[in-house]
């Protein structure tokens, strides 16, 4: 006759440290889940926007000119309207950042209505060496600036001094004067920022 197998349970103390540390990560868990979520938005509308930028960039150099902005998130831009929505659609991008929010767009007047590469070429030069004075600026007037996106970020509102008119917006009732790139974020300055400098595009056409 085979031997009895003792069977052994848990006692109430290892019940009370196992369930003490499944308490713990779940407190933790509670606690890092936001962070991490916003941590995985901050990063996404960041290449959301670099994206933009990208596409800019490449619009730019192979028809000699920059898009207008558009009047609303349909994609399309607005002929004359110098800051608005990204005109998303001509891009061929998305153009929604991780808030679901279409990204803002301003871009200088000189840059909008050249028709080649040559006339592109000679106004980014006028515009950096000050015989056009600019109309788009960066970092308190520091930068001129070519062409600007932003995600509003987490408030889904554009702060300042990217909105002057305390709209929550990019629109043409601004003064075209945005915050430096990559100015930290805090609690009163959440929005995400990219430009692209004359100079810089300059010297991507040589």
């Amino acid at each position: 006759m085979a031997p009895e197998k003792s069977i052994h349970g848990f006692t109430l103390v290892e019940l009370a440290i196992v369930l003490t540390v499944l308490g713990l990560i779940v407190g933790l868990g509670s606690e890092l889940l936001p962070l991490l979520v916003k941590q995985n938005k901050l990063m996404e509308s960041r290449a959301c926007v670099q994206e933009a930028r990208t596409a800019l960039i490449g619009y730019a150099l192979a028809s000699g000119r920059l898009p207008f902005a558009g009047a609303d998130t349909s994609g399309s831009e607005s002929p004359g309207r110098l800051s608005g929505y990204l005109p998303w659609s001509v891009l061929g991008i998305h153009g929604v950042d991780a808030y679901m929010q279409t990204l803002a767009y301003a871009v200088d007047t000189h840059l909008t209505t050249t028709t080649t590469i040559e006339e592109f070429t000679e106004n980014l030069n006028q515009l950096i060496s000050g015989i056009q004075p600019p109309d788009l600026f960066c970092d308190n007037g520091a930068t001129a600036t070519a062409c600007v996106i932003i995600s509003a970020g987490e408030n889904r509102l554009a702060d300042t001094p990217n909105d002057d008119n305390h709209n929550g917006r990019v629109d043409i009732h601004d003064d075209n004067r945005f915050a430096a790139v990559g100015q930290p974020i805090d609690r009163t300055y959440d929005d995400i920022l990219q430009a692209v400098s004359a100079a810089y595009l300059r010297g991507r056409l040589d």
